[in-house]
């Protein structure tokens, strides 16, 4: 643990300028984890403590800040989600960020996403957190493994196979699913997603992300649900501090606002100017001719994934489609999901689906 870091805590709380964390030695790689913390249990992170190249950063929203030895602990308003947290560190620490930030929500990492569950890790088949703590992966600058994508203004969406099934031979932290357009659901609806709770995300993303004109040409993103990645410095360097400054006021003016789940689909154009998704595709995606192709969730959905999850499979996992859970594509009747009920629009609200980080 380096002496610093109690520093930084102090100017932190004095100055909205930056204090660097570490002094700069130009020897060893340094990382940093910074953590988007509600009420969740920290216990998890202590196997990254204690490291001569990590630090760790926790920014809690919680009534009661918690105390981790080891870690820095810094009290933050709860406005704006976890994208509000990412960028108060962004903007606040712009001269002196590691060389690997890798930024997460405080929940324990794991696999999958079941709706309504309580402790959703958010990693994709075959990934690990380590994955991410690992500066430079095959000498990339970021680290993205994208497990869903949108369409907008219509919000359909779709999810990565290896975010709903475990043993497909081909998942893992590429980027992209290795097989393409198969390595997707079929693009699903439901009419009360947050990204649907109201506004404009065409203008948001071109006014605040893109930097362009709005020509209202539909936009598709691919990105990590969950709002888990890792970059580095020069890649977060990429836009100017007052780029990022710019989002953080937006975010800051409500608890739970709109484009804090905008945001969650659009982190890889913030940190990636030169390959913006409005301009050029990012992962192969399943074709959808119209808006009206989307299918309603529902066990039609249901049958539809588990037939995509056996294709991907083949040979290598023969339940692996069996074995999909419907918790994790849609709630049913009365918050729970049977194999008979029809659902066409069961998720759960916007303010319960995800903690405010």
């Amino acid at each position: 643990m380096n002496v610093f870091r109690g520093m930084r805590g102090l100017a932190l709380g004095l100055s909205l300028g930056s204090f660097c964390s570490w002094a700069v030695d130009g020897k060893a790689l340094r990382t940093e984890l910074v953590l988007a913390h509600y009420a969740e249990d920290l216990s998890w992170v202590s196997r990254y403590l204690g490291k001569d190249n990590i630090d760790v950063t926790v920014y809690s929203k919680a009534d009661d800040i918690p105390e981790v030895a080891g870690a820095l602990v810094l009290p933050l308003a709860n406005f704006g989600r976890e994208s509000h947290t990412y960028l108060h560190h962004i903007v606040h620490n712009y001269d002196c960020l590691a060389d690997w930030n890798v930024f997460s929500q405080a929940t324990t990492p794991g696999w999958g996403y079941l709706i309504g569950g309580s402790n959703n890790g958010h990693l994709n088949d075959k990934v690990s957190f380590d994955d991410y703590v690992r500066p430079f992966p095959q000498g990339r600058d970021s680290m993205f493994v994208m497990t869903a994508a949108t369409q907008f203004p219509q919000s359909a969406q779709a999810t990565r196979l290896g975010i709903v099934a475990q043993g497909l031979p081909s998942e893992g932290a590429e980027v992209c699913p290795k097989q393409g357009d198969d390595g997707w659901t079929d693009w699903w609806f439901t009419p009360d997603h947050p990204h649907l709770r109201g506004g404009d995300m065409l203008d948001f993303y071109h006014r605040y992300i893109s930097l362009d004109k709005n020509e209202g040409e539909p936009l598709t993103l691919s990105f990590a649900q969950g709002a888990r990645f890792a970059v580095s410095r020069a890649r977060i360097h990429k836009r100017p501090r007052s780029y990022y400054a710019r989002l953080l006021a937006l975010l800051a003016k409500d608890v739970n606002p709109q484009e804090g789940f905008w945001m969650e689909a659009a982190w890889y154009d913030v940190f990636h100017p030169e390959a913006l998704q409005s301009k050029t595709p990012l992962c192969p995606l399943p074709v959808a001719r119209d808006a009206h192709d989307a299918m309603p969730l529902g066990p039609y959905f249901l049958d539809s994934v588990r037939q995509r999850v056996a294709n991907a499979s083949g040979d290598a996992c023969s339940d692996c489609a069996s074995k999909v859970d419907a918790r994790r594509l849609y709630y049913g009747m009365h918050g729970f999901v049977t194999s008979t009920t029809v659902s066409n629009a069961m998720m759960p609200a916007a303010s319960t689906a995800r903690r405010l980080q």
